[in-house]
């Protein structure tokens, strides 16, 4: 990430104390908000960090990172911290010679001793200009280990001063040029800072002054007059003529005390508080503007900018860009290091110079190992679509796909004006792969107007070879050629200059052979590395000048051991090599840190251990310096990190440091450990020194706890809660995107796969990745990571993500919904995956607004469709299946693909280019597939595949097997047409057997040595296989080709089944003399279409118009399953448990799945609109559905638990739910209303009627259960389950419990309603009023209804009207309803509009609100809320018109899609819930989430969506409870429960979300409770006599 980078300024024996506690406590907590808020890094140089003095960095390193600083930190770049030391000047690191020479003539003239000068400094005339350099490695240093040494700096510092004030006094030297020997490094960091820089550049620094009087003793003179120079005069002329930000504290002391620790800690403590709000305060400003980011741009820049030598090259280029001829793009080849890209990139700065009259569109492109073709593709079609002005589907991730885009983007965009010239550059860095390189996405012609350069590496003559062939006209490929040593010269030369550096004559002769021997680029800049070392009186010979761009690396490799430490050196090549994509500058040093190796290193050499300790920044900082040449910023995704600048320096440090696999998984998971935030949040690491390391004192204890202060590492970065912005949660959090490039990838290097499976499941990552637009990564990492851990969840996992990407792409945080709508009902079975579902949350976490699962109805069966490239041109012919879930196809061309579940791409098997396969068999995880030319392919899923040859003496070559048989170790084929069968051993040939007749179907003992072979003609032979001997032969009555052998040895008994469909059974105890036992004459017609039987001795044989079920041992035929009417089979398999029939039909889009216990087709599965040709069962988990282009695949658990979950079969028509809501109940339409739990998550008993239930409801305890049935009244006991009465006599078409739950009201439209007791069933009073849309009022007084255009109030006691509303405007009513907050009133609307009040208990009418004349109430959709504040009115497709009655408006809120028709849409409190569909559109086929409704809930008060929930089924009914419990019933008879979460409003229901129905055995019905017989109870119409 990109990084506020600070340079931090002081003096270091001064602030020893202040630095430590901002380096501990408040740079940690900066970091983490610039991290959070703003997505940014951020580092702080201090050259003083590190504990010995003698790492201190030199005054020209201080100077170039406070450049660094200046020019990449984002915000502010300087701090100083001045205080009461000046501290000592600073020695020159060189000086001129003639300036020397005066110095030395100087100590001559005033006899000062000048040894002491000549030992330190040394002539350098390699130097620009020639000077007298220092010996010293850091020169500013005076605090030596070596007493007399120190002593000795301390005098040359002194004579210096003094010399240099003589020439001063004498004219021999200014004053300006005398300044350096006196400035000390706090004065020369803050001057440079501050001098000569911009007033922007000058309000990014931040300065402290903190003067202490009488705090310490008298400082030198000299150095005290500096120091008031610099602090008294130099600051404040900056706060005056350019508002500098300078800061001054004065802290008063007493003379006899002086400053005391305690005034240091309040200083410390008030400096720390100061800087983390002024630094705050300029990162908020330098944010306040948007940044853009790119990457290829900036990388072309910077290797553009590496183009020092005129290559001739570079003229073909323009040449062929101006050029209107050229229709196939230009091809540039070169060797390793010849500087291809950094050519192809100066030419694509070039080319809108060379253009510009054109005003072209320059897309490039640099290729790099972690590179794909699909990534490409996607990257440069959405350049190009950008820059067009095209549209692209972002969706689109299919490969066939992206070439017909990238094709079709190229042909439109030739019809502009404006020039493409597209950059590719690597080629060959392409992922390698088995078979050629596919070029067919490269256009064969190129249109007009549009230019590809395409570079390559001579060492892969392969695909120069096949470029070549794909391009017939070669006069385009261009081979760079390498430079001419004189350039190498000039160039090295001119580097050297840079650096105000040369070489002597003599050095220069060795350079010149040794350029002349390689004339790479990069060893002209390796060279320069080595050259700058020299000085003029160093000795070059031709052994000891390094040769070649390998050495070379090495030999600079050595010299950085010296300088920092082989432990750091060789660790942060390391990580920079093994990181995925590179490390940015901090996560380098916090990587170090993590290393224990490297901090045991830097423990310091006093006994006490400090609770925090880091690799300093600046050593890292200085490292990288020397290296900065060599390393290549780019911006991955937002983030700058470094990476070599060629694979020449990643081999070396493989073969240097990186030797063993241990040692890269040891590399590789530090960095997992890193990236996942295991050691941070002031989590301290255990440090384990070595018994025997220098290091380590005595007295230290051997195994450490340290924090390395590493920074914490969420998915997704959330700014501080405290921070106020008007800018929504959502889009102020930023994804974690190094997280998740890097945490994956090293966890699968460093063989971590519980801990990345446990990742892939997280919906923390999940999110995050969607969040990123990194969908095509999670789905190819959950591809790859299913592969090598076996578990399936993870194939679900991707089944379900990629179905659902088109939607997820948009919307991320629908995430969860998505999840649970279409997870958690498979969790039974893969419980593995709840936490991508549901979460842990620890106390007191929030729980975010929204819709969530209480009770889930099971969608439909996810399924991996996988698509094959050149199925739509050559459909598939042949197809087998593994036990292992996998499939082979053989297409009409003769290719053959792989698939497995998961896998949405076929995989080409590499042999498809050499061989023409015709068929494909299996067994077990065993193919075998034919090819043209009579070799067979012999491919486990798990080993590499394996020709083999069979020769049929005396016969053609033209070999087609009839099957292949597996059986431990040895392989059984036979020939179709053939009477032949071959078996290998180990997979050589071992014998082959002969029948008398064509052999029709094979099958073995357990141990593969008795061989059964079925013939044409009904016989079946059986071999003994060691002995290549025929025991026995038996002979099929029917004499019909046997199609299939059941061997069981159990019993000793074999079935055969002939092709009539017939069945014998043979008993082979005595294997040489079989005893027929039983048979079964198949009595329907037709031929058999296939066979299956499972371990329980079922066998399924499928005829065109019958499936039969047969019980092996007894061959009785157990059921029999018809095709629907109109309708033939096609195949038809079992699953394992025999519990279901999956049938495939001739003509039919879908598979149809039968119940075998009941008979009834529980569900169907969707074959994307395509008619199947042949099913598969791969094992005993797996389902394959071949069509002509495509392979589908199913879990067999997952289609079970789909038919096994509880669904009446029939449309959901009404939905009740008691007060407590444990349970609810669902009617039909049919005999039956189902009780569904929640607690169980089950449909706990069904409720039996004699007729078809109309109507239904529950008291409010619901202890009672009312319905109607045929005009028959039954009331239920629900806790008993016993149904108490059933009355008769009625004509009730509906019925009505009141609150309180004593009566009941039976609604009658041909004779009188009447009300009765709950309890006893007697009637209490009858109603002869007709009362429409009649409601009970909330105190149960009153039975409300529209009666000739007015609303009736009914007495429950007497069944008279005792109220009438009648509209004051003469107008009918339309709706009404009672308000359950406020009893005794009624709203009511008329016709003309009006709303009135009613309240009842007074009779008063109260006119509310007119109803603008465009606006009429929708009495269906007419709801209220239960305080009265606001009212439904109607909805449109795509609007909700609410009333607030509180404050007398009326609004129109957009829905979130097409509401469903007609609208379900239900009211509980302050919210209102509606069905619709997403108005969004969809680009993904295998989607079904648009194509189903969506659960909105709304907050009436603003208009807010509170959340959504995406329904995978078709809803035909929706009830809300007050306590805002969803029930929803479905079209296929199932009901789904949902819970509102909304914490704003103080509805939080997380504590009941997440049931999944319990899976049942299919064989197993719910308990039904029958009613009774007859009628318990009469109501008998009493006429008017007798009434009196």
């Amino acid at each position: 990430m990109d990084c506020v980078k600070v340079y931090f300024c002081s003096n270091p024996e001064e602030s020893v104390i202040e630095r430590r506690i901002l380096r501990e406590r408040t740079f940690p907590k900066l970091r983490e908000y610039c991290r959070c808020t703003y997505g940014v890094d951020f580092r702080v140089i201090d050259p003083y960090e590190a504990s010995d003095p003698i790492d201190w960095p030199s005054q020209s390193r201080r100077m170039q990172m406070l450049d660094d600083c200046r020019r990449n930190s984002l915000g502010p770049f300087f701090v100083g911290l001045v205080g009461e030391q000046y501290g000592d000047a600073c020695l020159p690191e060189q000086i001129e010679v003639s300036e020397f020479h005066r110095l030395l003539q100087a100590c001559q003239h005033v006899d000062i001793r000048s040894d002491i000068l000549e030992r330190y400094y040394q002539r350098d005339d390699n130097a620009i200009p020639p000077s007298f350099c220092t010996v010293l490695s850091k020169p500013h240093n005076v605090q030596c280990k070596n007493l007399t040494e120190s002593e000795e700096l301390c005098e040359l510092r002194r004579i210096l001063q003094d010399v240099v004030t003589r020439c001063v006094q004498n004219g021999t030297m200014t004053h300006e040029a005398a300044q350096k020997y006196f400035c000390s490094a706090l004065e020369n960091d803050i001057r440079y800072a501050y001098k000569d820089h911009s007033q922007e550049d000058k309000a990014r620094c931040l300065c402290y002054v903190h003067k202490i009087p009488n705090g310490f003793s008298p400082n030198k003179s000299a150095q005290s007059e500096r120091l008031s120079q610099l602090r008294d005069h130099f600051l404040p002329s900056l706060v005056a003529s350019h508002e500098a930000r300078v800061y001054c504290t004065v802290t008063e002391c007493k003379r006899q005390e002086g400053y005391t620790p305690e005034m240091r800690l309040n200083f410390v403590v008030g400096l720390r508080e100061q800087l983390q709000t002024d630094l705050r305060r300029l990162i908020d400003c330098a944010f306040s503007k948007e940044r853009a980011v790119t990457d290829q741009e900036d990388l072309c820049c910077m290797f553009s900018s590496l183009y020092r030598i005129e290559r001739v090259e570079v003229e073909h280029v323009k040449s062929y860009l101006e050029g209107e001829n050229a229709t196939i793009p230009f091809v540039l080849t070169g060797g390793p290091c010849s500087g291809k890209t950094v050519l192809l990139a100066h030419c694509a700065n070039q080319a809108s110079v060379w253009l510009k009259n054109l005003d072209p569109v320059i897309i490039v492109q640099f290729f790099n190992i972690n590179s794909s073709l699909r990534q490409l593709l996607k990257d440069i079609c959405q350049q190009i679509a950008s820059s067009y002005k095209h549209s692209f589907d972002i969706c689109v991730n299919d490969i066939l796909q992206l070439k017909e885009t990238f094709s079709r983007l190229l042909t439109m965009s030739s019809l502009f004006r404006n020039p493409l010239v597209l950059v590719i550059d690597g080629l060959d860095q392409l992922p390698n792969t088995d078979e050629p390189l596919d070029l067919t996405w490269l256009p064969k012609s190129t249109p007009p107007h549009v230019k590809v350069l395409i570079s390559i590496t001579t060492d892969r003559p392969d695909i120069i070879s096949s470029l070549q062939m794909y391009y017939q006209d070669t006069n385009l490929f261009c081979e760079l050629q390498q430079v001419d040593s004189k350039s190498c010269i000039q160039f090295l030369t001119t580097l050297l200059q840079e650096s105000n550096r040369k070489i002597t004559s003599g050095q220069q002769m060795y350079v010149n052979q040794a350029l002349k021997k390689c004339p790479l680029l990069l060893y002209v800049q390796l060279l320069q590395k080595q050259a700058s070392l020299w000085s003029s009186d160093f000795e070059v010979t031709e052994n000891s000048l390094v040769q070649g761009v390998y050495n070379s690396i090495h030999l600079m490799f050595d010299h950085l051991e010296q300088k920092h430490s082989k432990t750091i050196v060789s660790k942060a090549l390391s990580y920079l090599t093994l990181a995925r994509y590179g490390m940015s500058t901090a996560e380098l040093t916090d990587v170090l840190s993590s290393d224990d190796e490297v901090l045991a290193s830097l423990l310091p050499a006093y006994d006490s251990v400090p609770l925090t300790l880091r690799v300093p920044e600046v050593s890292v900082e200085s490292l990288l310096f020397d290296l900065k040449e060599f390393l290549v910023p780019r911006n991955i995704l937002g983030t700058q990190i470094l990476s070599w600048i060629s694979r020449h320096f990643s081999l070396v440090v493989r073969k240097r440091y990186l030797c063993s696999e241990e040692t890269c998984q040891k590399i590789h998971y530090v960095l997992a450990c890193y990236f996942s935030g295991y050691w941070a949040n002031g989590r301290a690491k255990p440090l384990i020194l070595d018994v025997d390391s220098e290091t380590a004192s005595s007295d230290v204890p051997k195994n450490i706890n340290i924090d390395r202060q590493a920074p914490s590492q969420p998915w997704i970065f959330s700014p501080p809660t405290y921070l106020s912005t008007s800018i929504t949660t959502s889009e102020r959090t930023h994804v974690n995107r190094r997280k998740l490039l890097e945490l994956p990838f090293h966890l699968l290097k460093s063989e971590k796969m519980v801990e990345l499976v446990h990742q892939m499941t997280s919906q923390s990552y999940l999110k995050a990745m969607f969040k990123a637009k990194r969908s095509d990564d999670l789905f190819l990492w959950l591809e790859k990571t299913s592969q090598l851990d076996t578990h399936r969840n993870l194939q679900l996992l991707n089944v379900i993500l990629r179905s659902s990407a088109c939607l997820l792409k948009d919307n991320p945080a629908d995430l969860p919904t998505v999840l649970q709508a279409k997870l958690l009902p498979f969790l039974s079975v893969l419980p593995s995956l709840k936490e991508s579902v549901n979460p842990e949350r620890s106390d007191g976490m929030a729980v975010n607004n929204g819709v969530y699962t209480v009770l889930s109805s099971v969608p439909s069966v996810p399924y991996t469709h996988c698509t094959l490239q050149e199925s739509e041109a050559f459909p598939i012919t042949h197809a087998a299946g593994s036990d292992g879930g996998s499939v082979v196809s053989v297409l009409e061309n003769g290719a053959a693909w792989f698939c497995n579940e998961g896998a949405f791409e076929g995989f080409k098997l590499p042999q498809s280019s050499d061989l023409h396969f015709t068929s494909a068999f299996s067994s077990g995880n065993t193919f075998l597939l034919s090819t043209r030319c009579g070799k067979l392919l012999l491919w486990d899923e798990k080993a590499n595949p394996q020709e083999i040859t069979i020769q049929v003496r005396g016969k053609d070559k033209n070999i087609i097997p009839g099957g292949i048989l597996v059986v431990d170790d040895k392989i059984i084929v036979w020939l179709k047409g053939r009477n032949i069968v071959i078996v290998y051993v180990e997979r050589e040939e071992h014998v082959e057997l002969c029948c008398s007749d064509e052999i029709s179907s094979v099958s073995s003992s357990n141990d593969g040595n008795i061989l059964y072979c079925g013939q044409k003609n009904g016989s079946v032979i059986i071999f003994d296989r060691p002995n290549d001997q025929i025991l026995a032969t038996l002979i099929c009555p029917e004499e019909m080709p046997v199609i299939d052998l059941i061997v069981c040895e159990d019993t000793g008994m074999i079935t055969c089944v002939d092709e009539a469909g017939n069945v014998f059974i043979w008993n082979l105890e005595i294997i040489t003399e079989p005893v027929p036992m039983k048979q079964n004459p198949c009595k329907t017609k037709g031929k058999v279409l296939n066979t299956d039987h499972t371990e329980d001795n079922l066998l399924l044989i499928c005829k065109k118009q019958q499936i039969q079920l047969i019980e092996i041992n007894q061959v009785d035929v157990l059921d029999q399953f018809s095709p629907p009417e109109g309708k033939t089979l096609k195949q038809a398999l079992m699953d394992e448990g025999s519990h279901f029939i999956i049938a495939l039909l001739d003509d039919c889009p879908f598979l149809l799945v039968w119940n075998r216990a009941t008979g009834q087709c529980v569900l169907s599965l969707n074959t994307v609109n395509s008619q199947a040709n042949k099913l598969l069962k791969c094992g005993e988990t797996h389902l394959a559905a071949i069509t002509n282009g495509s392979v589908l695949i199913w879990n067999m658990d997952l289609i079970a638990v789909s038919a096994s979950a509880p669904k009446s079969g029939k449309r959901v028509e009404a939905v009740v739910v008691g007060l407590h809501g444990e349970s609810c109940y669902s009617a039909d339409g049919s005999e039956l209303v189902w009780k569904w739990g929640l607690s169980s998550g089950n449909v706990e008993e069904r409720f039996l009627h004699h007729s078809s239930v109309e109507s239904m409801s529950i008291s409010k305890d619901a202890e009672y259960l009312v319905t109607v049935a045929t005009g028959d009244i039954y009331v239920w006991d629900t806790n008993r389950g016993e149904n108490i009465y059933r009355i008769s006599g009625s004509h009730a078409f509906k019925v009505l419990i009141t609150p309180k739950g004593f009566s009941g009201a039976a609604l009658s439209e041909t004779g009188p309603s009447r009300v009765w007791k709950l309890q006893s069933g007697n009637v209490v009073c009858s109603i002869h009023t007709d009362l429409k849309d009649a409601i009970v009022s909330p105190e149960s007084t009153f039975l409300l209804g529209i009666n000739s255009g007015d609303l009736l109030a009914v007495s429950l006691w007497t069944g008279i009207a005792c109220k009438c509303f009648c509209s004051p405007d003469e107008s009918e009513v339309v709706a009404f309803q009672s308000l359950l907050d406020h009893p005794d009133y009624v709203v009511v609307i008329s016709v003309a509009g009006a709303l009135y009040s009613w309240r009842l208990t007074e009779d008063t009418i109260c006119h509310q609100f007119q109803l603008p004349n465009l606006i009429r109430c929708q009495p269906e959709v007419f709801r209220l809320s239960s305080d009265g504040g606001f009212a439904i009115l109607s909805i449109t497709a795509s609007t909700i018109n609410i009333l607030d009655l509180s404050n007398s408006k009326l609004c129109s809120v957009s829905t979130k899609g097409v509401v469903q028709q007609p609208p379900y849409v239900d009211v509980s409190g302050q919210y209102v819930v509606y069905a619709c569909y997403s108005s969004l559109e969809c680009q993904n086929v295998y989607c079904d989430l648009h194509e189903k409704p969506m659960l909105i809930v709304m907050r009436m008060s603003n208009g807010e969506t509170v959340g959504r929930f995406y329904l995978c089924k078709n809803i035909s009914t929706l009830t809300v409870t007050e306590e805002m419990f969803v029930y929803v019933g479905f079209e296929d008879g199932s009901v789904g429960i949902y819970a509102v979460n909304d914490t704003e409003m103080g509805n939080n229901r997380w504590k009941k979300i997440g049931q999944s129905p319990e899976i049942l055995c299919p064989l197993d019905e719910p308990l039904v409770r029958l009613p009774l017989v007859n009628p318990n109870v009469i109501w008998v119409d009493l006429t008017s006599s007798e009434l009196s």
